[in-house]
């Protein structure tokens, strides 16, 4: 279900010449919020979708990566992983409905590298990684207190991942090859899942029946039952499987994939795929570089950061559409998603 070449090179020529102009005539517009993090500008970006326009950009300190948007929409949460010069130890929020008003979370020194973030279902609790410590931390957003710290015993404790409930969440440990899954009522670590590969990326289906983890260096998706672990199912042929998005009705995967720059959009009842999206290189010919994921929570559209290019590219996922591209900042990396519209 590819894109033709002709199709190909129009949409790339159109999509390029006017970058924030949205293409629009067989899908519907777009609208809410998007919060990016830029790690080569140490900056976050606000972005309203409908209209291109930037609301804020607010510095971060170094190394923003990832981003959480609390599930009424109001509050973003970027987890501070720090750069080569020093780890990270923090998280900053941002109140949306007046995006100048940031605080931040220190989470201490025991805490280096935050990584993955997921709101809990009542907004009140976050779940972040803590890379070194090999920890899943549970923080209160109100007082920055930090709830439990559950030990994942696991070497480089990266992305995070919850079900619609909250009941359970999963971690990806890079160099452990693993995943840990925890009870999250009972703050305990309930099991260790071995896949034999580095994986990065992390979507649970909203049940928790299945745990999608991408393969850094093995060019592949794996499929995990989300009781045992088992790999029940495999995709092969991706360049990088980097970032993994669920829709909220669990019936589709968008994955980004950078070492073919394409954007991956796939069947989670069948394990088929049912599109692949060439993403456009920028004019010059560099690569965009595909990676953050998000979703619209109707899942109508998925968000993605195109790190090289500084923008956010806008897709319709039915149609396997680039409908739009957002400016952002340098280094454009994790996304989040608000539905609520701040400002016009």
């Amino acid at each position: 279900m590819r894109t033709s070449v002709a199709f190909s090179i129009a949409l790339r020529a159109a999509l390029w010449c006017s970058p924030s102009a949205p293409m629009l005539s067989a899908v519907q517009r777009a609208e809410g919020t998007i919060v990016a993090s830029n790690m080569n500008a140490a900056s976050v970006s606000i972005v309203d979708v409908a209209s291109g326009r930037t609301v804020a950009t607010l510095p971060t300190g170094n190394g923003p990566h990832e981003v959480a948007v609390s599930h009424d929409g109001r509050l973003a949460v970027i987890s501070i992983y720090g750069d080569r010069s020093g780890a990270g130890t923090s998280l900053l929020v941002v109140d949306l409905s007046a995006p100048t008003s940031t605080r931040t979370i220190e989470l201490g020194a025991g805490n280096q590298r935050p990584h993955g973030l997921a709101f809990l279902p009542d907004d009140k609790t976050i779940l972040i990684t803590g890379e070194r410590a090999q920890r899943l931390l549970a923080v209160d957003v109100a007082t920055g207190r930090i709830d439990s710290s559950m030990v994942t015993g696991q070497a480089a404790t990266h992305m995070v991942a919850s079900t619609a409930n909250g009941s359970r969440a999963y971690t990806t440990n890079i160099s452990a090859m693993t995943v840990s899954a925890f009870d999250i009522a009972s703050r305990r670590l309930l099991a260790t899942f071995p896949v034999m590969a580095r994986i990065e990326g992390l979507a649970v289906t909203p049940s928790g029946s299945e745990i999608w983890v991408g393969g850094n260096d093995s060019h592949a998706v794996y499929v995990l039952n989300g009781e045992n672990g088992a790999v029940v199912h495999t995709l092969a042929g991706f360049g990088m499987a980097y970032r993994i998005g669920i829709t909220p009705d669990g019936r589709t995967a968008v994955v980004t994939d950078p070492g073919a720059e394409k954007i991956h959009i796939i069947d989670v009842v069948t394990h088929t795929l049912r599109a692949v999206i060439d993403v456009p290189a920028m004019p010059e010919g560099t690569a965009s570089s595909p990676q953050g994921v998000t979703l619209s929570r109707d899942g109508v559209y998925a968000f993605v950061t195109l790190k090289a290019a500084a923008k956010v590219a806008v897709v319709h996922i039915a149609s396997a559409l680039i409908v739009t591209k957002l400016p952002v900042g340098a280094g454009s990396d994790g996304v989040g998603f608000s539905p609520r519209v701040f400002v016009r």
